[in-house]
């Protein structure tokens, strides 16, 4: 029998959280339980069709990814998963564990995969809902993604694939802003769905950012390698990017082909990590293009400015957001020095949110001791898809038009 995948975006990435089965018949909330369902899962590489292992970055131990999640709940639902008291569906909730993740990968690159399951029954239901066994995915499913389009690009060389989100408001009347969203280090390739979903990306096309934005566009263009590739050095400190150009290309050509629909004056531009490093290369770049800017954990170096008018970066709204326990980009070597350069130069509209480091406020994760989940604290980015980042670098509050605001109400509010 033929289940189906709803997948979710979460702060860890992509993952299967629910399976939906199809019944014989209708079944009454009564007749079920956790205990009713066995369900076993091999993680497989899309390529080859081979089992996966991983090496745990903490423990060095390796592990084969094949086993038995975790049944949170079941319960009869509609066809979507939805709760219901009786059903022709059953919904099973897993848990958000590494066997239910949608992909695999290193800092440096990431992977969708194949989650192949085999639920079993263990427990009978009715005469006809006896022995089921479902080993066969009809449909994967994914609400957090709706809306949104992958483009690829032809393969010459330095042409960028790319996703985007158009606004459910009727574009067709509508001049709307554009956001153009840069991921890290890990979403390179030539897989277009990895930049939108790898990082919550989607987040931007929710109803809370959205309205924080007025509805906006949302542009996620794809590099081959990293943003930092500068053609000799992926991960230098030079500051520089054969990118610049061939992203530009793509915004320019994207704002083309919705040329009635997107607002030229308030394109806004942000990224983290290595995103957060091309944001400023961009804003360096185009300066009176972008209307906003948010660099996020962005590893920029000063030191090696060199000659570069950095005057420029002042003439473009911009918002900082680090963490001081960032493992992989120090602030006090990058935008904390640069921060302060702006500053002395007379920047206006500049913001840095600084946080100690990253832990989950939502409640949601915990460590096994019940205290709150404790994040890579480069993952500041955690931080900024929920909305978080409010205060400046003094501690004091952000105010823009008199008014406190957050880091998305503020870039939706600027305009050229």
């Amino acid at each position: 029998m033929e289940y189906i995948t709803v997948t979710q975006m979460t702060e860890n990435g992509p993952f299967i959280t629910k399976l939906i089965l199809p019944l014989p018949e209708e079944i009454d909330h009564r007749l079920v339980s956790r205990e009713t369902f066995n369900v076993y899962v091999e993680c497989r590489d899309k390529e080859n069709e081979q089992i996966i292992s991983i090496t745990d970055r903490v423990s060095g131990e390796k592990q084969i990814l094949k086993g038995y999640p975790r049944v949170l709940d079941c319960y009869p639902s509609d066809a979507y998963g939805n709760e219901r008291t009786s059903s022709s569906y059953i919904t099973l909730e897993l848990a958000e564990e590494r066997l239910n993740k949608r992909t695999v990968g290193t800092i440096l690159e990431s992977r969708y995969i194949t989650n192949q399951y085999r639920i079993t029954q263990t427990k009978e239901i009715t005469e006809q809902c006896s022995g089921l066994v479902y080993d066969s995915c009809r449909e994967e499913r994914s609400p957090d993604t709706e809306g949104w389009r992958v483009a690829y690009t032809k393969e010459i060389q330095l042409e960028l694939n790319y996703a985007y989100y158009q606004p459910t408001k009727d574009v067709e009347d509508s001049v709307l802003p554009l956001v153009i969203w840069l991921h890290g280090a890990g979403e390179g390739g030539q897989d277009p769905h990895i930049v939108y979903t790898g990082n919550r990306v989607t987040v931007l096309s929710s109803r809370s950012i959205q309205e924080k934005l007025g509805q906006a566009w949302v542009l996620v263009p794809q590099c081959p390698t990293v943003w930092m590739d500068d053609g000799k050095d992926q991960l230098g400190r030079s500051n520089q990017s054969i990118y610049s150009i061939p992203l530009k290309k793509v915004i320019d050509d994207f704002i083309s082909r919705h040329v009635d629909n997107i607002d030229k004056k308030r394109i806004y531009i942000g990224g983290l990590s290595n995103g957060g490093f091309m944001t400023l290369r961009m804003l360096l770049d185009y300066p009176d293009f972008f209307a906003g800017g948010i660099a996020c954990c962005a590893p920029f170096y000063l030191e090696n400015a060199g000659a570069e008018p950095l005057e420029r970066l002042i003439t473009t709204p911009l918002w900082f957001v680090h963490a001081k326990g960032d493992e992989l980009v120090p602030p006090k070597e990058t935008t904390i020095p640069l921060y302060h350069h702006l500053k002395g130069l007379g920047a206006a509209n500049l913001h840095y949110t600084l946080y100690e480091n990253v832990v989950d406020k939502t409640g949601r994760y915990k460590e096994a001791d019940g205290r709150p989940r404790r994040y890579f604290s480069h993952g500041v980015w955690i931080y900024v898809y929920q909305d978080d980042p409010n205060v400046d670098f003094d501690g004091r509050k952000v105010i823009d038009q008199g008014l406190p605001v957050t880091l998305w109400e503020w870039i939706g509010q600027q305009s050229l």
